[in-house]
């Protein structure tokens, strides 16, 4: 990943990173929302690394799905966290 950087007197202004495996840029305006974003993609490309094409795939559908539905992820957490502690998959 490539950084740049536009500094002011008074301190940080922004900071930009291209990431040089995938082509993904990201500005940032503080230091910690930096930091953060650069993290948070390498993480991404950690999981995607790990998954088979079919893998992928799935993981591509669900997210769209969950994404496009305010309060659906949270939703489905608490109906996991329900089938856990009733002690299985329970209809």
């Amino acid at each position: 990943m490539s950084t740049t950087s536009d500094t002011t007197a008074s301190g940080w202004d922004r900071a930009g990173f291209r990431c040089g495996r995938c082509g993904a840029e990201h500005t940032a305006t503080t230091e910690n929302e930096y930091l953060k974003a650069v993290g948070v993609h390498g993480d991404a490309h950690a999981v995607w690394d790990g998954l088979n094409a079919i893998e992928r795939d799935g993981l591509t559908s669900i997210l769209r799905t969950i994404l496009s539905a305010p309060g659906l992820a949270l939703e489905l957490l608490v109906l996991a966290d329900r089938q856990h502690l009733a002690g299985g998959d329970r209809q």
